[in-house]
């Protein structure tokens, strides 16, 4: 219907138009460099700078992410409509370079100006999560959420972050409490409820906490989207759905669906990110069939080149836990604790970091490693 009425358009609007094709194909890549153009001959053009945004963070190009708002800041004003969301984007990318100080005070400037932009407050709640700030995380978020009843679905992603802050300081009967009172009541089959639920189970059974009959509802989702394959970010936890509920036949069916699913996108990055996917879900699939050696050497031979699957640092992260995991379960505790030593050294605040380390030292008889990693934990959840 838009290609219908392209005579009549001016050059912009046939630019748009232009992007939305690319993308409608599958052309992501192709589909920026088109935004890049509309920014560069306006800079002041929201919906170009939002649609690349978008993009940009689902094929996991974080320099591109924080460089395209840089390249059109200096033309927005504080006067100027939309700044506020400007900031919002910038404080994202700004997180995502690792910039996280310089983010956290953009992003809360940006909530200053509308205290209402969820993409801001997540921008925000990001910078905290990794600075490890998990306290000072939980109170910035719990004083804003009863205003959200009425929200997008993004909100379930908001809440998702309020309760990786509980997660991070060992409090895992408050993250059942928010996932039951706050994500699970307005989940669909939306994939970013997909995404949030499943993955904030899998942190929580990783550790031993017995979730109860949460999984069921997910595992249909998941199966109901085979041959559904737009994100690979979603790909991958519907593979992890399925696989954690035991759903073998159905993950196999989704690999396949996957596999020919790749034969049918733009070589480069887009294709990447499905191979990177199908990696995943076959590691995925070898440790739910009790094959943990094989798991952990075909997730931990792609763990520094998962980027174009999409999501963010945070996101990311579930997938060097379920690798610990399957290093843990196959018996390989020297690599299991050096992993740890890895994740505790940038995690440095997170309870069930040291506690997994711990456990992992005591299996491997370091006893006195194991008693000062537990001593730290407890100091840390006492704060």
């Amino acid at each position: 219907e838009a290609l219908a009425t392209a005579d009549h358009a001016n050059d912009r609007e046939r630019l748009h138009l232009r992007a939305l094709g690319h993308w409608a194909d599958g052309h992501v890549l192709a589909a920026a460099q088109v935004w890049d153009r509309l920014l560069a001959a306006d800079p002041l053009d929201l919906l170009a700078l939002k649609m690349h945004h978008y993009t940009t963070f689902w094929t996991g190009r974080a320099n591109v992410l924080l460089s395209t708002v840089e390249g059109v800041l200096d033309a927005w004003t504080e006067s100027t409509p939309g700044y506020d969301h400007v900031l919002g984007m910038h404080a994202f990318g700004l997180n995502e370079t690792g910039r996280y100080e310089r983010a956290e005070a953009v992003g809360r400037e940006a909530v200053s100006r509308n205290a209402e932009d969820l993409w801001s407050i997540h921008a925000v709640a990001h910078a905290l999560e990794m600075q490890g700030e998990h306290r000072r995380g939980d109170e910035f978020l719990s004083t804003r959420g009863d205003r959200w009843s009425s929200k997008n679905p993004f909100v379930g992603h908001v809440w998702w972050h309020a309760a990786l802050f509980p997660w991070n300081a060992g409090d895992y009967d408050r993250v059942l409490a928010l996932y039951d009172e706050r994500l699970r009541p307005a989940s669909t089959d939306f994939f970013l409820d997909i995404q949030n639920l499943s993955s904030l189970l899998t942190r929580l059974e990783l550790l031993g906490v017995d979730v109860g009959d949460r999984w069921a509802e997910l595992g249909d989702h998941a199966a109901a989207r085979t041959g559904d394959h737009v994100l690979s970010f979603t790909d991958v936890h519907c593979a992890l759905t399925l696989a954690r509920t035991g759903r073998l036949d159905d993950l196999d069916a989704y690999l396949v669906s996957l596999e020919k699913h790749r034969a049918s996108v733009p070589s480069g990055l887009e294709s990447l990110g499905v191979e990177r996917a199908i990696d995943i879900g076959r590691s995925l699939a070898s440790s739910a069939a009790g094959d943990h050696r094989e798991a952990a050497t075909a997730l931990g031979a792609i763990r520094s080149d998962i980027a174009p699957i999409g999501g963010s640092h945070a996101q990311r992260d579930l997938f060097d836990l379920l690798l610990i995991d399957m290093t843990v379960e196959a018996g390989d505790l020297e690599m299991a604790c050096f992993l740890l030593r890895s994740r505790v050294a940038r995690w440095s605040t997170s309870v069930p970091s040291w506690q997994r380390y711990a456990e992992a030292l005591d299996a491997a008889g370091c006893d006195g490693a194991a008693h000062d990693a537990r001593n730290r934990a407890r100091e840390i959840s006492r704060r």
